[in-house]
């Protein structure tokens, strides 16, 4: 009977003590990974360069094909009214 008393006591002890106590043991100290060695990223001056001529010149012949088209259509406007112009000063020096 001792014994089962003398064990149920250690047994809450345990338990309360568990209940207080911090179960946080000192984490191991986790080392990082020595960093890889950087090599150099994106390209150097002169890709940059050249990239930023390829894209200015692409962007140069867009510009030039739609400033064309919008020539084209104008001039196709002005040379109609020309037209209806021309037409009516001849139909008014007939009269």
């Amino acid at each position: 009977m001792l014994r089962s008393i003398l064990s149920a006591r250690s047994f809450r002890t345990q338990q309360w003590s568990r209940m207080l106590a911090t179960d946080a043991k000192a984490a191991p100290a986790i080392t990082p990974d020595p960093t890889p060695v950087v090599q150099k990223s994106g390209g150097g001056f002169f890709q940059r360069v050249s990239s930023f001529i390829v894209g200015a010149g692409l962007t140069a012949l867009a510009s030039q094909y739609y400033i064309y088209q919008e020539l084209v259509a104008g001039n196709e406007i002005i040379l109609k009214k020309q037209k209806t112009l021309e037409q009516r000063l001849t139909k008014l020096e007939k009269n």
